[in-house]
């Protein structure tokens, strides 16, 4: 039998994101900060059978140490303007009824107990399908600029605060309350047993705590956990902690290599070799004919200009490539920022392409792989990338913007995986970790988060 994937969608609340493409022809996002604009996106979502709908967060826009923004930021709409992805999911979980909703919070910018208390009332208002993208934020000039951080946070000990934090959380959500705490004893006047809510004491590094978690539980407990990054620290962070991981490789041998290393580090971690569901991200082009895909493609291609590639490249690795040697190469290039980003231009074997050949290549090799062809066409490559890689599913990139950015793979491509096996017949329903995971709605035994208790 083969594997049945998983499918996200990869959206955030800006007009413009992955393709820089908001001004081709089939794109429609002038609309993007209405409620309208969102029930359409997710609800063609839904129906077309995808799992989740997944929106990133972008507290700041691209900009270099010297806090200096290129024009093509404001002017090509590049992360800028951005609205809060949070604020909207509330709504959504009334709008849609199955699909799951996953949502960025950054560890840097974040404080655990309102962070734990916003994920705990949005699994509860949309019954269980609530999923947290947990970062460390890569804009670290955006973080001291905009929101006063005393400075730029090294990479590793951001993921040492971010340890923490889900710590934390994890003992807020998971001990905070007893499953039979809450009575609502009218006869008693008793909401709740006050044996069964619990204080939790936290005297870490980063954090400090005492006190109890003011939210009852929800049908999840903990939201079902993700996480994107390949870095060192990022792989052992998801090791410990996450339940899905998104990577973004265009290569089959890269991918295949980051979803190893992945499961063997789950299994040094205590853990199932696939307890954790990896997703690669991917773009779709479809056509009637190879040919046709391949023009569609290359038109995609040609939309973004130079300076919007550069800026995008800047926002998510802190890398200014116009400063640098065309010449050089990313080899011995350091980033406190998207270390992710910058490791998918350097290839241990010596080949790395040289800056230069990185801006003329940005448009078309943005975001993870790229299935191009007829819908047979590309079922066939994603069943091959499957098979050669080991990835559990995709997040899939749009492209043009809109709901129109989704039609073509809903229409034409998921009917060919579904009749070979690589989707359910029927869409997936239940708590998002149902879902992705196939075990219950609690986080699974193996979970650190199942061995809390409310004092450290």
């Amino acid at each position: 039998m083969p594997k049945q994937l998983v499918l996200g969608a990869f959206e955030t609340l800006t007009p413009n994101f992955i393709g820089n493409a908001w001004h081709h022809p089939r794109a429609d996002t002038r609309e993007f900060a209405t409620l309208g604009f969102w029930r359409d996106l997710v609800s063609t979502l839904e129906q077309g059978g995808f799992d989740f709908v997944f929106l990133a967060e972008a507290i700041g826009y691209p900009m270099n140490d010297a806090g200096e923004v290129p024009e093509a930021v404001i002017r090509e709409a590049v992360q800028v303007p951005v609205h809060d992805p949070m604020a909207i999911m509330s709504a959504l979980a009334a709008l849609v009824p199955r699909i799951g909703l996953v949502v960025t919070a950054s560890t840097t910018a974040q404080l655990p107990l309102l962070n734990a208390r916003t994920f705990t009332t949005l699994d509860h208002l949309s019954e269980g399908r609530m999923g947290w993208n947990i970062v460390t934020s890569d804009n670290q000039q955006a973080l001291v600029r905009l929101l006063g951080l005393d400075g730029i946070t090294p990479h590793d000990e951001r993921y040492a605060r971010a340890r923490e934090f889900v710590e934390l959380s994890l003992r807020l959500w998971e001990a905070g309350w007893d499953d039979d705490a809450v009575l609502a004893d009218k006869a008693s006047k008793t909401w709740a047993d006050p044996a069964k809510v619990h204080r939790i004491t936290h005297d870490g590094r980063y954090f400090h705590f005492d006190g109890y978690f003011p939210a009852t539980p929800s049908p999840q407990r903990t939201p079902t956990l993700f996480q994107a990054g390949t870095s060192s620290a990022g792989t052992s962070f998801a090791a410990d902690f996450a339940e899905c991981v998104f990577i973004q490789d265009r290569e089959t041998a890269r991918a295949a290599a980051s979803v190893r290393t992945l499961r063997e580090k789950a299994v040094a971690a205590g853990r199932p070799a696939d307890a954790i569901s990896i997703i690669n991200g991917a773009s779709f082009v479809v056509g009637e004919t190879d040919a046709e895909a391949r023009r569609l493609r290359d038109e995609l291609n040609r939309t973004p200009t130079r300076e919007a590639a550069a800026a995008l490249f800047l926002g998510w690795s802190g890398v200014d490539l116009a400063a640098l040697d065309p010449d050089s190469t990313l080899d011995d290039v350091s980033t406190e920022v998207g270390q992710t980003t910058v490791a998918m231009w350097r290839n241990p074997n010596g080949t790395s392409p040289t800056v230069g050949e990185v801006l003329d290549s940005l448009p078309s090799t943005i975001g993870g792989v790229k299935f191009t062809g007829t819908a047979e066409g590309i079922a066939d490559q994603v069943e091959a990338f499957v098979a050669e890689t080991d990835v559990d599913g995709f997040l899939v990139e749009n492209w043009y913007g809109g709901a129109e950015g989704y039609v073509d793979v809903i229409r034409h491509v998921l009917p060919h995986l579904r009749a070979r096996g690589l989707l359910p017949e029927t869409p997936r329903h239940g708590t998002l970790r149902e879902m992705l995971t196939g075990g219950g709605a609690r986080l699974p035994e193996w979970h650190p988060g199942r061995r809390v208790s409310p004092s450290a």
